[in-house]
């Protein structure tokens, strides 16, 4: 009796320390997001502060590139040494996960152009990771299909992307979503009908709280919505389309974890 109270204070412990690391690996995430906002938000507001961004952010992007490549070799040898990166505050994973965002953002700027677009991303990539922590996997997937229809639709309504790769880089943002959104579909199908499916050697089970309605509803309509932003154009409309659905879903989902 005595061992198994002491297992289950040690479960209880063990729980507690995750939800401790998790939330601080919130708020770097959270700190991380303010200051890049902060900084574009200021540098948006003063043409000059702007011109000499632009004319730094080709160092500024290979600095990204080079801090991404070294989260990445820290990655793999931390993969190698089994270190167990719930338990680490700023894990390998979750400095990758940052640089890796930096970079992709000042890419954003520098191709497409404009504060909007690459505060669009990091929020994406922000709500990713909260999501991540917090919700199901069934939701995340619908999450990942969410956001990148909204990157996709702001790259394709940008006036910054040259006419010659415009065609290209519509077409790519297109495929790039409907592979989120119906690749997203199959896996929560095959995530209900089987219960259990195995991705690269690991086991996933279906949530309790799954709600399959909810979240196809979002791949169709982040899939929908970016074509018609193709067709039509509205980037506002259309994100504001995939914005309330998504809250809609979010609602679902967060009350069913009550």
């Amino acid at each position: 009796m005595e061992r198994n109270l002491t297992k289950k204070a040690e479960r209880i412990k063990d729980k507690e320390r995750l939800s401790t690391v998790i939330t601080n690996k919130m708020v770097i995430v959270f700190l991380a997001l303010v200051a890049a906002i902060t900084v574009l938000v200021r540098i948006s507001s003063n043409g000059l502060s702007e011109i000499k961004f632009v004319i730094a952010l080709p160092y500024i992007s290979a600095a990204f590139a080079l801090l991404t490549a070294g989260a990445l070799v820290w990655e793999i040898l931390s993969f190698k040494k089994g270190v167990d990166a719930r338990y680490i505050n700023f894990s390998a994973p979750l400095g990758l996960g940052i640089l890796a965002s930096g970079l992709f953002a000042s890419l954003v700027y520098t191709t497409v152009g404009g504060a909007f677009r690459t505060v669009l991303v990091l929020l994406g990539f922000a709500l990713l990771f909260f999501v991540y922590e917090i919700f199901s996997v069934d939701f995340f997937a619908s999450s990942v299909a969410a956001v990148v229809a909204c990157i996709a639709a702001a790259i394709i309504n940008s006036s910054g992307v040259s006419l010659a790769a415009a065609p290209f880089v519509k077409v790519l943002c297109v495929l790039a979503s409907a592979v989120c959104s119906i690749g997203g579909a199959y896996f929560v199908y095959r995530l209900v009908t089987d219960k259990r499916i195995n991705i690269f050697g690991r086991k996933i089970r279906k949530p309790l709280h799954c709600v399959p309605a909810a979240v196809y509803t979002v791949f169709a309509v982040s899939l929908a919505t970016v074509i018609a932003s193709l067709i039509f154009g509205y980037l506002l409309y259309c994100i504001a389309v995939i914005a309330v659905v998504y809250f809609v879903a979010t609602i679902i989902y967060t009350v069913k974890l009550m």
